[in-house]
């Protein structure tokens, strides 16, 4: 984390953490500040723009442990896709739907 003069630097590893998890992160955030986005060859860098009243520290506190999370359910999803299209094709084989 570095104070930028636009805002709070923050940068997470692409090898780590894809784009979509960290806009996913910055979403979640939306009511405290607001995040945008740069790509170099090594990192995503966001800018946190915290707004009037939110504590700067918590709110960086909270982006990491939602970019966090965010990396989680992606993984979590990505591992049980093939049994969530199973539970479903047995749901809906139960129906009679064609």
């Amino acid at each position: 984390m570095n104070v930028a003069a636009e805002g709070l630097e923050v940068l997470f590893d692409r090898q780590v953490y894809a784009l979509e998890i960290v806009q996913k992160a910055a979403y979640r955030l939306v009511d405290r500040a607001a995040v945008s986005f740069d790509l170099t060859p090594t990192h995503v860098r966001c800018v946190l723009l915290v707004d009037t009243g939110n504590a700067v520290d918590e709110v960086a506190r909270d982006f990491h442990k939602e970019v966090l999370d965010q990396q989680l359910r992606a993984k979590i999803a990505s591992e049980t896709e093939s049994i969530r299209h199973l539970i479903l094709a047995h749901a809906f084989s139960r129906t009679g739907l064609t």
